[in-house]
C-alpha cells in the first residue's frame, strides 16, 4: 500500500471522527454504536469513494463517478446506522436518479472517456476459468450492475448458478430447496454486498470464500480484515453423492454461510 494512500485515508478517518464526535457533544446524533462490520464497512466505502474521488480531481487515477457514488453510498449507510435517516444496502436502488446526473455531466464535459467510468464490466473469461475449477456444468453467468437477489421459496430448485453483481446483497435458504443428486456448484461473485447461506445438516458442501474488505464466516471459521479468504468443507464432501461446491468472491462486504 501506497504512502500517500494511507496518509489521504488517514486524514479522512480523522476528518470524519472529529465531525462525527463534534455533532455526538452537540446532541446532533448518537453515537451509541457497536464496533460491529455492519458499522465500520460504510465507513471504509466512504473513505475509498472520497480517496478515488480525490484521485480523480488531481488526475492521479481514480474515478469521479464511482469515487462520487461510494461517497454518497457510504454517507448514506453511515447516517442510518447514526439513526439519522433509514437506509439500508438494499435500497441502493433508489439512487438511480444518480444515473441522469452522471449522464448529464458527462454530456457536459464532452468527453467519451468519462462515459466509460460508469460503465460496469463483467470479465467472461476469468469467470469461465473459475468455473473449470469445479470441473462440472457450465451455467449461464446472470450479471446484475445493482440489486439484490432471494433465493428462499418453498422447493426452490437449486441448479447450478454463476451470479455477479455490481451492488447488492444474496441470501440463499437451501434448508426449503430442492437440491438434486450430484455436485452443484455455485458461483457468487459482486463488488460490494453480503451473500447469506443457510445449508441444512444434511448435505455436505464445501465453500471457497474471498473479500477483499470485509468479513467471512463459515460455521465457528471466521475471517475478517483485508484481502481474506476462507476454505471449508464437511468431512464426507468427497465421498457425497449430493452435495453443494460454493464460490463466493467480493471486494467490499460480509459473506456467512451457516450449516443448520
Amino acid at each position: 500500500m501506497k504512502k500517500g494512500f494511507v496518509n489521504i485515508l488517514l486524514a479522512i478517518v480523522l476528518v470524519s471522527v472529529g465531525v462525527l464526535l463534534l455533532l455526538s457533544n452537540l446532541d446532533v446524533i448518537s453515537l451509541e454504536m457497536s464496533l460491529s462490520w455492519e458499522n465500520i464497512y460504510p465507513v471504509l466505502l466512504l473513505g475509498i469513494g472520497m480517496k478515488m474521488w480525490l484521485d480523480a480531481l488531481l488526475k492521479s487515477g481514480g474515478s469521479w463517478v464511482l469515487g462520487s457514488f461510494l461517497t454518497i453510498l457510504g454517507t448514506l449507510l453511515l447516517l442510518d446506522r447514526l439513526e439519522v435517516i433509514v437506509f439500508e444496502l438494499g435500497d441502493v436502488l433508489r439512487l438511480w436518479p444518480l444515473l441522469f446526473i452522471y449522464i448529464g455531466f458527462a454530456i457536459f464535459l464532452g468527453g467519451n472517456k468519462r462515459k466509460r467510468n460508469f460503465e460496469f464490466h463483467y470479465d467472461s473469461n476469468a469467470a469461465a476459468q473459475d468455473t473449470a475449477t469445479f470441473n462440472r456444468k457450465d451455467p449461464k453467468p446472470s450479471r446484475m450492475a445493482i440489486g439484490s437477489q432471494e433465493f428462499k421459496k418453498d422447493n426452490w430448485k437449486v441448479e447450478p448458478m454463476d451470479l455477479w453483481n455490481g451492488i447488492g446483497d444474496y441470501k440463499f435458504d437451501f434448508t426449503r430447496a430442492f437440491i438434486p443428486d450430484g455436485d452443484t456448484p455455485i458461483h457468487v461473485r459482486g463488488w460490494i454486498g453480503d451473500v447469506k447461506m443457510v445449508i441444512p445438516k444434511n448435505v455436505p458442501f464445501r465453500v471457497e470464500a474471498s473479500i477483499k474488505t470485509g468479513d467471512i464466516q463459515v460455521n465457528n471459521q471466521n475471517a475478517s480484515g483485508f484481502k481474506r479468504e476462507l476454505v471449508y468443507e464437511t468431512e464426507d464432501y468427497h465421498s457425497a453423492t449430493r452435495r453443494l461446491s460454493l464460490y463466493i468472491d467480493f471486494r467490499v462486504g460480509s459473506i456467512k454461510v451457516d450449516h443448520v
